[in-house]
This record gives structure tokens, sequence and C-alpha cells, in this order.
């Protein structure tokens, strides 16, 4: 027997707004297409969105965060057989739009070495073949979380990373240029400067690290579990870097005055070697930025030292968003932008899809997005908001 098959589309990732107590959820959406070869009869169709089957929690928690956090499923039943049965699907192609209300307390998808969170987007179809075939499409979708506009965020955005320390009144380090705010998969420039307050010190190595830190609450004992990893590193070969008024050769050359650096540092893309910045939940997830010189003395005793400050890896959902998008002045001649405005239930779009009305092969996806709804983020849970410089001794 020939099974229809089935195709899944959707609007892209779950972006929350506000934080876990206070975001009002997410509408997800999309449409599901069922292609009939032959005359069927359909007992069932819906769409899950569901944790994936594999890597959830890896270690166990308390049950209240499991319960808060880790939901086990959210469902739109699109289609069920009449109690009377016997309804075969002709032969053609059907689309149904579906809606799912997800709740604003989901925790982000992350891939870290303490926690991993993933998400997917399940379309179940039951024919009433022998046995009650099934046929599924399945998507993975990640989960995102953003502060809404008007919070402190926005001024984070709009600041700069310009911090500097003093090392036992030796030596002088600065570090600016960049934003506080930075995206995955794009690069990150930042300019750094070395000023020798004594002399004799020879400078030996340049570089600018990201480093990404992760924190898990242990359930059951009231401890905290700390991770730290390199998320992306670079530094400057002798000749590179180094300012056009100076010596382009820096390795091994005495700091009289000062030297400044132009350093470009790629980012990667998320859920691989970085995570985005998690704030709440049972898993935290910061990231840093380091300036990184090491120094040898007129005795030949070498020192390493690092400059830190914080820095905010958001997803381009929110960075973006204050971009215009453009203007779409033919919505009327798109015939899925005028359906989508209306939701009918089960049984009506199965009535009108069994009286003929079936839909075309057009894949043009849904323009609408999620409800309009009002949220808010008044808690930045302890995000360190700049202008703190740090220094770390190797």
């Amino acid at each position: 027997m020939i099974l229809p098959s089935i195709r899944l589309f959707t609007l892209g990732d779950v972006v929350l707004q506000g934080s876990p107590t206070e975001s009002t959820g997410y509408l997800y959406s999309g449409r599901v297409i069922v292609t009939v070869k032959v005359p069927t009869t359909i007992r069932h169709l819906e769409v899950v969105f569901q944790k994936e089957q594999q890597g959830w929690w890896r270690q166990p928690l308390k049950r209240a965060a499991q319960s808060r956090n880790c939901p086990t499923a959210f469902r739109d039943v699109l289609y069920v057989e009449p109690a009377e049965g016997g309804i075969v699907w002709s032969r053609g192609s059907y689309e149904f739009f579906f809606q799912i209300v997800l709740p604003g307390h989901l925790c982000e998808t992350m891939y870290t070495e303490l926690r991993r969170v993933s998400y997917e987007v399940r379309a179940n179809l039951q024919t009433g073949a022998l046995g009650g075939a099934r046929r599924t499409a399945v998507q993975a979708v990640a989960v995102k979380r953003v502060p809404y506009f008007g919070a402190v965020w926005e001024s984070i955005a709009s600041d700069v990373v310009n911090v500097s320390a003093v090392w036992r009144n030796k030596i002088e380090m600065s570090a600016m240029g960049c934003s506080r705010v930075q995206r995955d998969d794009q690069p990150l420039r930042v300019r750094g400067v070395i000023r020798a307050l004594e002399k004799g010190f020879k400078l030996t190595k340049v570089g600018v690290i990201l480093e990404e830190r992760t924190r898990s609450r242990i359930g059951g004992i009231g401890g905290v579990k700390c991770s730290s990893s390199i998320a992306a590193q670079r530094y400057l070969k002798a000749k590179e870097g180094a300012d056009n008024r100076q010596s382009t050769d820096w390795f091994g050359s005495v700091l009289i005055d000062q030297m400044a650096f132009e350093m470009e540092l790629q980012i990667p893309k998320a859920y691989g070697k970085i995570q985005y910045d998690v704030k709440h939940g049972p898993v935290t997830v910061s990231h840093r930025l380091a300036f990184v010189v090491a120094v040898v003395d007129q005795l030949g005793r070498g020192t390493s030292l690092r400059l830190f400050t914080p820095l905010h890896i958001m997803p381009h959902d929110w960075v973006d968003s204050g971009d215009e998008l453009p203007s779409y002045i033919s919505s009327f001649t798109d015939r899925v932008l005028l359906r989508s405005n209306v939701r009918p239930n089960a049984a009506s779009a199965c009535q009108a899809v069994l009286r003929g009305n079936r839909a075309s092969n057009d894949l043009s996806m849904d323009a609408e997005a999620s409800a309009d709804t009002s949220r808010r983020w008044s808690s930045i849970g302890g995000v360190e908001l700049g202008g703190m410089a740090s220094f770390a001794l190797q």
C-alpha cells in the first residue's frame, strides 16, 4: 500500500521575551501538507512540540526544577476521524495550519558540558491501513530568550567596551571598541593598548580570548558546579596587528611608552563551541572577554596578564530587531497570508478538505509570526552591567 507523504513547515525558532516568571509565552505556528497518492482513510493528524527523545537533562534535578523547566509536550490536533468512520481522503494535497501556545518558562536550548536541552516539532499522521501505519515529519527547533525592548538591556547594547587596569604600578592595559552585546557567527573587533609605567619590560605575546562560563545547581545538596571553556581565541603573530604609527615588529621589543593593537576574533556559531547567555534556571551561561599580554622583565622573568570584561552573546532575533523590515505591498495577492488569519477547527477543516477544497503545492510560508503579546523583563538575573575590569596572573 502506498502511504501518504507528510511535510512540515514552521516559522523558525521560538523566541521568548522576558524572564521565565514574567514572559507571557509564545504562539508557535506553521503548516502541514499531506499528499495522498491513492485514496486512503486517515484516522489522526497532530503536531507536537516536545523535547527530543535523547539528550535531555543529563544530571538529575530537583522535582520542582524539572516541572518548571522541562515540560513533556504541547500539541495541536488537526484532524480526528469522525466517530462513524468510513471517510476516505481522495488523491491530492491537503494543507493544515497549526498553532501551539508555549509557556514562557521553557528552558532555553543549550549544549554545554553540564547540561543539554533540545526541542523538536513533530507532525504525526496515522492512517487506517492494517496495523495503523504512521508517517512522521520532524524538525529541530531552538528556544531562545531575549529581554523586552525598553529594558535596561537597551543601554547595554549601546555601551561599548572601554576598560583599563594597572598591574603593580608597572603596566597599564586597556581594551576598547566593541559593543558589550554581541551575536554569534560574526567577527568581534577590539583595540588593545599596552602602556609601560616602568622601563625594561619586553613584549612577547598579545591576544584576545572569549571565555564561556557555566554554573549548574546540584540538586539535593544545594551546591553549585562551575565550568569554563574557551569559546574562541586569537593570538597575534609577530609583525601583525600593531598600529601603523609604531614599529610593526613588536615581538621582543622594549615597551618604552605605549603600543596599540587592532585585533579581530571570530565568534563561533551558537550551539557548537558557544551558547547564548542564559540568565535563569538551574543552569546559567555567561561570557567574558580577555585581553591577554605576556611580558618579560630585565631579569628574564615572564608574566602573563589578562584584562577581563563582561560580554553578552545574544540571538540574532533580538540584536537585529532594530532594523526596519522591507515593505510588502502585494499581500492581497498572497492566498496563504489571507488564509492565515482564519484558524478553523479540526472538524470544519476536514469537511472543507473532503468537499474538494484542496491546497495547492505552493510552499510559500505563512508570514504571520506570533501573536502580539505584552511581555516584561524586570529582572536581569545578576547580569554584570559593564565598566568592570579585573586582572588574572598566570
